[in-house]
């Protein structure tokens, strides 16, 4: 029995190989104690604590020793096969059915694979033990990995830093070992660096906008009131939103930045300004005057249609305050100049038409 089993005790998706007792007292102890001194390697079942009797009486064995060939679906394909002259016996009942040959290699070889090799800073790794032999215990070493060690069979890693890591696998058998792996297999990409300058205020009634500041380019903008990288006040509303800029590298590495923008409702700004603000001439090929009626300190900005400012100061207002600004070399468009005091802040839509 012991050399069918060596020829077709392998071939687990046909065929197991178990020993019945139906000794009317053994227990698992007397079993085990009686392969171990015949040396068989297949599993047993005692008569009494194993079932074994059971299950004798269920497939009705009359002869002892003897063996029957139970089908997957649990019919019986054949049964009293006796005497058990030699292996040849079993061979030709098992080839007979269709059970091919497939021998035990228990060699003892350590072996693994990863779901992958090359992996970003901050990702998990499932390693697979791929092992041969009659392995007792596994012991993995993981270089600057989280477990650093681990004695399961099929750990999960945690990697965060980037670099080249070893790796190693050292299986048993109870007497031997052998050890798998080594330098520098598991390589960890660092994540791209990812920022986003900080976005001017905008108004609810301002026209949507394109998205800039994201570095390096090429990444996608996403929050509340952004669609296809534009922003658009009026859709996210009222208050304070989160933009994030995400972008992912040639090794599919990826990161992001965030930075937050705020929509008012600007009900303190008024174009027409009670008269106390005017710029001349509108539309303008670059050159133009801002006037206001104030005294006090004045902080004036021109911001273009992306919301970035293009011009600020600061300065101190005296009765009719002038200004002159020169937006020459700039791109046509519609920009807004506001004016901030104590009191309120005063916005003229400026159209700058070049030609």
């Amino acid at each position: 029995m012991n050399e069918a089993y060596e020829l077709f005790g392998c071939n687990t998706a046909d065929l197991f190989v178990i020993g019945i007792n139906t000794s009317g007292s053994n227990n698992n102890a007397n079993v085990l104690q009686y392969y171990q001194n015949l040396g068989l390697q297949f599993s047993a079942l005692s008569g009494v604590e194993g079932g074994g009797n059971a299950i004798g009486n269920t497939y009705q064995l009359t002869y002892v020793p003897t063996y029957i060939l139970i089908a997957p679906d649990h019919s019986i394909v054949e049964q009293d096969i006796w005497p058990v002259n030699n292996t040849q016996t079993f061979i030709n009942t098992f080839e007979s059915n269709g059970v091919e040959q497939a021998s035990c290699d228990v060699t003892l070889a350590a072996g693994f694979t990863a779901d992958d090799w090359s992996v970003c800073e901050g990702s998990t790794v499932q390693f697979t033990d791929e092992s041969t032999g009659n392995i007792t215990s596994w012991e993995w070493t993981f270089e600057d990995g989280d477990p650093p060690t681990s004695t399961e069979q099929n750990p999960q890693v945690y990697y965060a830093n980037e670099g080249d890591k070893d790796v190693t696998l050292t299986v048993s058998d109870g007497t031997n070992e052998d050890t798998a792996g080594g330098l520098d297999i598991m390589l960890i990409f660092p994540l791209p660096e990812v920022s986003l300058q900080t976005f001017a205020d905008v108004c609810v009634d301002w026209p949507a906008f394109e998205l800039t500041g994201g570095e390096p380019a090429g990444g996608e903008y996403s929050g509340t009131g952004v669609s296809n990288g534009f922003f658009d006040p009026s859709v996210a509303g009222l208050g304070t939103f989160e933009i994030t800029y995400t972008y992912a590298d040639n090794n599919g590495c990826e990161d992001f930045a965030m930075q937050t923008i705020y929509v008012d409702a600007c009900t303190g700004l008024d174009e027409t300004a009670d008269g106390k603000m005017s710029i001349y001439p509108n539309p303008t090929n670059g050159n133009f005057e801002l006037r206001i009626d104030y005294s006090g300190m004045v902080s004036v900005k021109v911001i273009n249609m992306l919301g970035v400012t293009v011009y600020k100061e600061k300065t101190v207002a005296t009765g009719n305050f002038t200004k002159s600004f020169d937006l020459n070399g700039m791109e046509d468009g519609i920009y807004f100049v506001s004016i901030q005091t104590n009191e309120k802040t005063y916005v003229k839509k400026l159209k700058l038409q070049s030609n």
